[in-house]
């Protein structure tokens, strides 16, 4: 029998889920009442906030990496193509996790890399580790990089570079989807009895979402939110609507909408108070796991996120739950999607 490509990489599956201690999970929900003709404060209320831990997948091909890479491998496996083309930037977790695949299999790899000069600079931890999965790297100006979907380019680096197999940026195409599906299989088997009331996750590409509203009904969740980590009102919704092939307003999907206030300036762009959220969130929880008794541990690791995709949703959560979104004793599902190699270059974030 062949080996599934789950274990060939030693995938942990199904990832954990983790309840979520901080405080900022109660508020206040602003209502009044009247009391011996004064106006009295409603006690807090308590959300219970939860974490799919697929960063924990694996050291290397974590989060939604590994589900948007699972068919293209499983692919690779039956039929290996020669030669694998991908695009991204140089902190770039797809390319990391797509790397260290075809390394894996013996399959050579190419990466068109988002910036010229950096041909010319000493290599990132990121590209470090492609260079040592022996990845030939491409290094092009911002003008060129925007062609990467251009069917005119994408022949031109087939025939130049002899590549057989090209996956988008990010993974982000439309096998992406199946692997959002297996890890909606795994949430269901938890929630059973229980469904959440929101599921919640960044998105960049759309994939992960159209592959968490694809597959979501229910039973599982009421709604699907999205927490965009870049400026693009509009666009990121046209993203999703595309992989779904329908538009938004014609969907028979559970309800979902992308939160756009919390991209802080763009793309890997973040600002001195996400950057406190995210120090003070990772050694809150870092803290609560050195000092509880171990048969207290759920989990072997702590929840740790970074400013890029994990520390905009969880601000992002906090900000919802304080401003009353969710109703009192709501229950509140984050992906992690993880990417922590690439918050190597972050001081503040521990990996």
């Amino acid at each position: 029998m062949t080996q599934s490509i789950q274990s060939l990489f030693n995938i942990t599956e199904p990832s954990p889920m983790q309840r979520v201690n901080a405080k900022w999970t109660q508020f206040d929900d602003g209502k009044q009442c009247s009391m011996q003709q004064e106006r009295v404060e409603n006690a807090s209320h308590q959300v219970e906030l939860w974490c799919k831990r697929d960063d924990l997948l694996h050291p290397i091909i974590s989060g939604n990496k590994w589900r948007k890479l699972l068919k293209p491998l499983t692919d690779f496996r039956q039929d290996p193509p020669n030669h694998v083309l991908s695009f991204g930037g140089p902190y770039s977790n797809h390319l990391h996790a797509l790397a260290y695949c075809c390394y894996r299999l013996n399959i050579k790899f190419t990466a068109i890399i988002r910036g010229a000069y950096l041909s010319k600079q000493t290599l990132n931890p990121t590209l470090s580790d492609l260079k040592a999965w022996n990845t030939n790297l491409i290094y092009v100006d911002k003008q060129t990089y925007q062609r990467k979907s251009e069917v005119e380019y994408l022949q031109q680096l087939r025939h130049q570079l002899d590549v057989d197999t090209v996956i988008p940026e990010g993974g982000s195409q439309q096998d992406a989807l199946l692997g959002m599906k297996y890890m909606l299989e795994e949430i269901a088997l938890v929630s059973a009895d229980k469904k959440f009331d929101a599921i919640i996750l960044p998105v960049g590409s759309g994939a992960s979402m159209a592959g968490i509203v694809k597959g979501c009904d229910n039973s599982i969740t009421n709604e699907v939110i999205g927490i965009g980590v870049l400026n693009g009102k509009g666009y990121l919704e046209g993203l999703v609507s595309q992989f779904l092939g329908q538009e938004k307003h014609q969907t028979s999907y559970l309800p979902w909408r992308i939160e756009h206030d919390f991209h802080f300036g763009g793309y890997a762009k973040t600002t001195p108070e996400l950057d406190a959220f995210c120090y003070t969130f990772n050694q809150q929880q870092i803290t609560e796991f050195s000092t509880a008794a171990p048969e207290n541990h759920n989990i072997d690791t702590p929840i740790v996120i970074e400013p890029v995709y994990s520390g905009k949703c969880f601000y992002a959560v906090k900000s919802l739950i304080q401003r009353a979104y969710f109703a009192p004793n709501s229950r509140i599902l984050v992906i992690h999607t993880g990417g922590m190699q690439g918050a190597r270059a972050y001081q503040h974030t521990p990996v």
